[in-house]
């Protein structure tokens, strides 16, 4: 998640076997027919069909008017919406079960990547929102500036609103090259063909700049492809690898940058080499951000094939079994307390999140212990205790979970004796399928006694019907002065 290990400084590694194999991986994928074949033929048919849908009446009314039109604008969002949903959806998806696939730590794991898991669906709805948003925008640029007063002083309206329909879908600096191209062939000719057509010689300038604007696109459309598959895989990696984690196959991950480490590299991804940080972490690189949480992972620019090595810091409290609700590894029902490594303590709280949601649903109770120095202790119990000992407990952070099969949803009794016979710990968690439940106490819990809070609770589940009463109990607590106290709903 999204705590890293202690010391929280970033330090840079010889690049391992696995780090090798991960990038020839990704390489290999953004080598594939998957990249470079249908995406790119698909791109390129998409903004041909963009051209020929645009009548010349309406190019002859741009260039008059100086703008497209808003309905001509509106329409280009439409299409670029109806791409992603349509085929652009299928490429990340295949990419990002490919950048699962792809990283060695999960091959040895009983494991199967889900595609449709929110992680996944989330990031792609986001991603190609993003897509058509700048997509459109890139396009209008790109138009604009061929409708600029400048160019419009130099062209005729026929020759400029022929010279517009091939730029369409070029970037904008694409398309005032393709426009420097056609001026510089028309002046060339008019130079050493005097006699020549003026007609003559805007076709020839025209059909040279179409053949330009052609190799433009299909350079474009490699470009596109080629980032958004690597955009897409490296997302499905770490949702691979967060999915292994959340079936408890993984423990604390971390992850490191990874180049091929020769010439080609630029100096940006150079700099990142054998860079390490936390799962939640984003790589330290300059650039234009495109979307929320792009820096967490490569591509840092475009056609970057840079990759993430995943690196397993401390294991996993829960076997591989692949059920959420495991059992710790290693350790029997009642067992002591083992100590699992050691977490940042400025992290503590995503930490405590982190093994809340591991085993929220298991069928017996486990607790983790952050100590105040950033010591963390894991112990499993039955289905209705779970012992915690050895541990200095002044301001510790604990999380435990509430088997459904016990009857106890929020803080029960014996949680409320904790609490009071241990006023100094920072706070306390306990987690079911539905809930977070949060408490610190507070001084006055020693004046406060279980049954009188759960008396009142009794009096106020008349009212509120079905609500529970060890909730209503702590509400009653906290309005009293004895805790601080919060529910939050599963996520």
């Amino acid at each position: 998640m999204g705590f890293r290990i202690i010391p929280p400084k970033r330090v840079r590694k010889v690049k391992t076997q696995e780090g090798q194999e991960a990038l020839r991986r990704l390489e290999e994928y953004l080598e594939s027919a998957a990249v470079t074949g249908e995406p790119v033929e698909i791109l390129c048919g998409f903004w041909k069909d963009q051209q020929n849908a645009i009548t010349y009446q309406e190019l002859r009314q741009a260039v008059l008017a100086g703008a497209l039109t808003a309905e001509t604008l509106e329409l280009w969002r439409q299409d670029y919406s109806i791409l992603v949903s349509g085929r652009l959806k299928a490429m990340w998806e295949k990419a990002a079960g490919a950048g699962a696939k792809g990283q060695p730590i999960l091959d040895s794991l009983a494991f199967e990547f889900n595609t449709q898991s929110p992680g996944i669906l989330n990031w792609i709805s986001e991603r190609g929102a993003e897509f058509v948003t700048a997509c459109t925008q890139e396009q209008k640029d790109a138009i604009a500036a061929l409708l600029s007063k400048k160019m419009r002083e130099g062209h005729t309206v026929d020759e400029l609103s022929r010279l517009v329909r091939p730029c369409i879908g070029l970037t904008e600096g694409d398309a005032k090259a393709a426009a420097r191209l056609y001026d510089s062939i028309v002046a060339n000719l008019k130079k050493e063909h005097p006699r020549m057509k003026p007609e003559s010689i805007r076709k020839k300038a025209l059909d040279a700049t179409q053949k330009y604007a052609e190799r433009k696109h299909r350079a474009r459309a490699m470009t596109i492809a080629q980032t958004e598959s690597a955009f897409a895989y490296n997302h499905g990696a770490d949702q691979g690898v967060r999915q292994a984690q959340e079936k408890g196959l993984l423990g604390i991950m971390k992850k490191r940058w990874s180049t091929s480490g020769d010439d080609a590299v630029c100096p940006i991804c150079a700099a990142l080499e054998g860079v390490e940080i936390g799962m939640d972490e984003e790589f330290g690189y300059k650039g234009r951000t495109l979307f929320p949480g792009q820096k967490k992972l490569p591509p840092a620019h475009p056609r970057c094939a840079c990759a993430v090595e995943y690196i397993e810091v401390s294991p996993p409290i829960f076997s591989g079994t692949g059920d959420a609700g495991g059992s710790p590894a290693g350790e029997e029902a009642g067992s002591s307390m083992q100590k699992l490594g050691e977490v940042d303590p400025e992290k503590t709280e995503e930490a405590l999140g982190h093994y809340g949601d591991l085993f929220r649903e298991d069928i017996v109770e486990n607790v983790v212990v952050i100590d105040k120095s950033g010591n963390l202790y894991h112990a499993s119990g039955g289905t209705a205790d779970v012992n915690i000992s050895g541990i200095d407990l002044a301001g510790a952070s604990i999380t435990h979970n509430h088997p459904l099969s016990n009857g106890i949803l929020s803080f029960g009794k014996d949680d409320f004796i904790f609490l009071r016979e241990n006023p100094d710990i920072a706070e306390l968690q306990a987690v079911n399928k539905y809930y977070t439940y949060r408490a610190v106490p507070l001084d006055k819990i020693k004046e406060i006694s279980y049954n009188e809070i759960y008396r009142e609770a009794l009096m106020r589940g008349m009212e509120a019907d079905g609500e529970d009463l060890q909730h209503l109990a702590m509400e009653v607590l906290a309005e009293k002065g004895g805790v601080i106290y919060a529910r939050k709903a599963a996520e």
